[in-house]
């Protein structure tokens, strides 16, 4: 009984495994397709208890948006759907104020500010200052 527990435990754990593969691989060839559309600020808010959202923006030179993507779930086949919210905006525009006017939940909220501070963490280390 002990070996057959032990056995579906290791089977759960590799198909964990390609599942994550699997989902790193989808992500990674969609952020490839955006990045020949310009360049692109990612952010993310983990889930926990709740689903965890990671937010794709592409911009131009002058940091304005021109395309947005997110994607929320707990499972490995949630996929990205167009975020179209921030178009036209720049990544300075954004602010926790902005996130509650346009009703993003908190998720969503963290995410996108995630998304300027990564960028901007980005820049920074880029300039050297």
């Amino acid at each position: 009984m002990l070996s057959w527990f032990i056995a579906l435990a290791v089977f759960v754990w590799i198909l964990q495994t390609a599942f994550g593969f699997w989902q790193f691989k989808k992500f990674s060839n969609h952020l490839r397709q955006l990045r020949s559309e310009g360049r692109v600020a990612i952010g993310r808010a983990r889930g926990g208890f709740s689903s965890g959202v990671i937010v794709l923006l592409v911009i131009d030179n002058y940091c304005r948006i021109i395309k947005g993507e997110i994607m929320e779930g707990r499972t490995v086949f949630a996929g990205f759907k167009p975020f179209d919210h921030l178009n036209g905006l720049t990544l300075f525009e954004l602010s926790d104020d902005l996130c509650k006017g346009l009703k993003f939940n908190f998720q969503q909220s963290v995410a996108v500010i995630s998304a300027k501070k990564d960028y901007d963490d980005y820049q920074t280390i880029q300039t050297g200052k």
